[in-house]
């Protein structure tokens, strides 16, 4: 969007050597105009070629097409053409003409101005607005307790996880339930952000799902069967300690298959989820 507003002729983005040099030229064949045709009042059209190199090149044309005009309202109101001697009827002419002018140069090149701030702060206004946006999806995406991604991140990424082999595992904290009841709900938020904290070091944080209020998926495309197992041996060995004498508990249940579609990748959850079950069921 940036880009594309500095091309906009309202806001053209030239160096101040191409706008003299435009402005020139765009005087250049006005003036051309009025003196081969013959134009009894030719600021008439002179006007015109002020307003607009005023309007695309601010003060940079606005000065130079008014020099221009100036100079050649002194040539055409002049006698015998000599910018030096004019009667008197003349002479307020050219008076009234450069008051008009410089009025003319002044009033556009400051709306000019006023047009291109206004420009810059409705610029700076979406920058922050894309940023505040930016930030609002990637909490909207974030689990608030553990930092982890959340289920709407997960519907966000399934297209990015077809077409590979996965391996999908669901995990659950044993007797979360009575460890908030025994131990408070502020022990049990602590579980879990250490839990959440664990599982994202050990498998990557784009990869871990706070899944329910107890439940993490986890979702490794292209990985060995043997390295996520290893990595699994890991995190069953480093389990949040609830206090001394009592390390939190983890049912676990995994699955690896290849990805055809996103509804495949449902079922994979769903037949993690099974096994984490079993597993919780058979202790």
């Amino acid at each position: 969007m940036k880009e594309s507003r500095k091309t906009t002729l309202l806001q053209l983005q030239l160096s101040l050597p191409v706008r003299i040099i435009i402005t020139l030229l765009v005087m250049a064949v006005l003036i051309a105009f009025v003196y081969f045709c013959k134009i009894p009042n030719p600021n008439m059209i002179l006007i015109a070629g002020l307003v607009l190199c005023s309007a695309l090149f601010g003060f940079g044309g606005g000065i130079t097409s008014s020099v221009i005009m100036l100079g050649y309202t002194l040539f055409f109101f002049s006698t015998d053409n000599s910018f030096i001697h004019f009667n008197t009827e003349n002479m307020q002419k050219v008076a009234v003409s450069l008051i008009g002018i410089v009025a003319d140069m002044l009033f556009v090149c400051f709306l000019k101005k006023a047009e291109v701030q206004a420009f810059e702060r409705v610029e700076a206004l979406t920058d922050d607005l894309h940023k505040e946006n930016e930030l609002l999806q990637q909490l909207s995406q974030t689990d608030a307790l553990t930092g982890i991604r959340n289920r709407m991140a997960l519907r966000r990424d399934y297209d990015s996880y077809q077409g590979t082999e996965v391996v999908v595992m669901m995990l659950d904290l044993n007797n979360f339930k009575m460890i908030n009841d025994t131990r408070g709900h502020e022990e049990g938020d602590r579980i879990l952000k250490e839990t959440g904290a664990l599982l994202s070091d050990t498998f990557g944080s784009e990869h871990c799902y706070r899944y329910g209020g107890d439940e993490f998926l986890i979702i490794i495309p292209d990985t060995k069967i043997e390295l996520f197992e290893e990595k699994l041996n890991v995190i069953n060995k480093s389990k949040p300690a609830v206090d001394d004498n009592l390390a939190a508990e983890f049912s676990i249940g995994y699955v690896h298959a290849f990805l055809d579609d996103s509804g495949t990748l449902r079922n994979l959850i769903a037949q993690a989820d099974m096994k984490m079950y079993e597993a919780k069921k058979n202790k």
